[in-house]
């Protein structure tokens, strides 16, 4: 591990070399993955990440190069690189780069967990990934595919600038995978869940793993005979996690300030009603435990919780340093890059929507006509807002009771529609959608909030 010290002779060096900023971030990752499928182990790994990333601004542009080889000659290397790149992009700018103002801060910050999976035997961590695939796999025959995967990660990453920041986080994160395909009569019925976060072994101890084992397991045999509704605008009510997904893909990425930019659906928008008076949507660096924890952002800024939304108003836009001095907003603590080797841009962290006054049987209780719409699937989105999700389970609600299953749902629309439509939402908020989110960069993020009641495209047959 690199000292602190040399983290600021890089700084130094870069001021040097001509660099009117320069960030130096540190990064240390030790990684173990274990992956069973159809009852077997499949594989077992372990790997470890170090590096460094280097960027300047010279004269108003960016300058970024990082590296792994941590010698002077290769970071000095580095250095000239970053700062040659900067000169050379300058004059294919429209403007100068300026940064907002944010305070110099020295702190360390290290999450808590009660277990930490190093201490654990990598032969034990194999016998509980077995243990999962194989609670699927025993379920039922009609299951012909399963996998599981296992990982978790220690890192330590520090934070230096020449304002005179200096941050150390050192944390663990843990996920896990349960995946089950059912087939029967050429019909072929895919499930999935997962739970993690920046949490240690603990979570995996106890029942819940093999618990959501078998939710994907009898998910996925309970739907090989269910019909593919007919499509069309219906009244639904959402789970936690399909709400999740919609409020991230959907909704969060027209909020990111760089986006906002280039222009989305929520550009020129602060202050606009843009969503029913019972939402309210936020970005969170927290709480502790959810994969999209962080204290401080890749740019050494301070995290704060973004209200996206609130009472149906968009009230503000996720920021960096840059975002949000040509805003001349605040800036949020969003800037986040995928590792050492690439510079950060503005990405969500936690995002979801805040709970209500609805017990979540009584959404469905008090809904005439429509669906129980369960599990968030695949889809794409785009910065107008539209989207289309696959849903993993859905259920048609007549006169407040769950009637017949569905398969083959998916859902799609307008975010913004959507959440104008809006007219019940649930006290049962939840966090537990962890993920990657690959905005031309893949950063751990989390989401959720409670079960809601809307109107969405509800896909089928025709």
């Amino acid at each position: 591990m690199i000292d602190i010290d040399t983290l600021h002779k890089i700084v130094d060096y870069c001021c040097k070399a001509g660099a009117n900023y320069a960030d130096v971030r540190y990064e240390d990752y030790r990684i173990t993955s274990i992956s069973a499928a159809r009852g077997i182990i499949e594989e077992v790994s372990s790997s470890s990440t170090v590096g460094i990333g280097i960027r300047v601004l010279v004269n108003g542009s960016w300058g970024f190069a990082s590296t792994d080889d941590l010698s002077t000659e290769s970071l000095q290397s580095a250095v000239r690189s970053a700062v040659k790149l900067a000169k050379a992009s300058r004059h294919a700018r429209r403007s100068r780069v300026e940064l907002a103002e944010v305070e110099v801060v020295k702190d360390r910050v290290k999450a808590y967990v009660k277990e930490d999976p190093s201490t654990v035997p990598e032969e034990e961590k194999a016998r509980f990934v077995l243990e999962v695939d194989r609670s699927i796999l025993s379920y039922d025959s009609r299951i012909k595919d399963t996998r599981t995967r296992y990982t978790d990660s220690s890192f330590t990453k520090i934070f230096t600038s020449s304002e005179g920041s200096e941050i150390v986080v050192q944390a663990v994160r843990t996920y896990l995978l349960a995946y089950a395909n059912a087939v029967e009569a050429g019909v072929l019925s895919p499930s999935y869940e997962t739970m993690g976060g920046v949490k240690g072994f603990e979570i995996f101890r106890g029942e819940k793993p093999i618990k959501m084992a078998r939710t994907v397991a009898e998910r996925s045999v309970n739907l090989l005979k269910a019909p593919i509704p007919k499509g069309g605008l219906s009244t639904v009510v959402l789970d936690n996690r399909l709400l999740g997904l919609i409020v991230h893909e959907a909704f969060g990425h027209t909020a990111e300030a760089d986006l906002v930019l280039t222009g989305t659906v929520l550009t020129g928008k602060i202050g606009s009603q843009i969503a029913s008076e019972l939402v309210t949507i936020v970005d969170d660096p927290g709480p502790e435990g959810a994969n999209g924890w962080i204290p401080y952002d890749d740019e050494g800024v301070k995290a704060r919780r973004v209200v996206i939304v609130e009472r149906g108003v968009l009230k503000e836009y996720m920021q960096s340093r840059e975002t949000a001095a040509i805003l001349n907003m605040e800036p949020t603590g969003n800037g986040r890059a995928q590792n050492y080797s690439f510079p950060p841009i503005v990405r969500m962290r936690n995002t979801y929507m805040l709970g209500g006054d609805w017990d979540p049987e009584e959404l469905i209780e008090d809904t005439r006509e429509g669906f129980y719409l369960k599990g968030a699937g695949g889809g794409q989105a785009d910065t107008n807002g539209e989207f289309m999700f696959t849903v993993q389970e859905a259920w048609r609600i007549e006169r407040g009771e769950l009637k017949e299953p569905y398969r083959g749902v998916t859902v799609s629309g307008n975010a913004i529609d959507v959440l104008k439509s809006v007219d019940a939402v649930g006290k049962d908020l939840k966090i537990e959608s962890p993920g990657m989110c690959g905005k031309m960069q893949l950063v751990p993020v989390d989401g959720g909030g409670p079960h809601i009641r809307c109107k969405i495209i509800v896909g089928g047959r025709a």
